[in-house]
């Protein structure tokens, strides 16, 4: 029976969230391994954890930051972003030399703010993306 990758994830963060303990918690990993290795979905593991991830972070409301830029910001771009950024935010910083210049945000993997010297040639040629 191949199970719908929300449902693994929305079954696991309600099990995990209700636990009192570490093991308890581990008890929950432990089970949903058993259960996708039973159903045979073991090559959606990676996108029911992404997917656990956007739902724990959404219960928490803390979020998933990720920065893509060509290459290392400058101090006063870096003071910029930070300004924009939650103490509570999970931030990570990656370096893409395909975007040449500019910067992408991508908050939650769902929105993305995208910068990018390509996206603005492309949108100022009137090019698809």
């Amino acid at each position: 029976m191949n199970c719908n990758i929300k449902i693994y994830a929305i079954a696991f963060c309600e099990a995990a969230m209700s636990a009192k303990s570490k093991s308890d918690v581990d008890r929950c990993i432990k089970n949903l391994l058993v259960l996708v290795e039973a159903n045979r979905d073991q090559k959606k593991l990676k996108d029911i954890f992404s997917s656990v991830e956007k739902i724990i972070s959404r219960k928490t409301g803390h979020r998933k930051i990720t920065i893509e830029s060509a290459r290392q910001l400058s101090h006063a771009n870096e003071k910029r972003i930070k300004s924009l950024i939650k103490p509570t935010d999970r931030v990570e910083k990656k370096i893409d030399s395909r975007l040449i210049a500019g910067v992408k945000i991508n908050i939650d993997d769902e929105f993305q703010l995208d910068g990018s010297f390509a996206t603005k040639i492309k949108n100022i040629l009137n090019l698809p993306c």
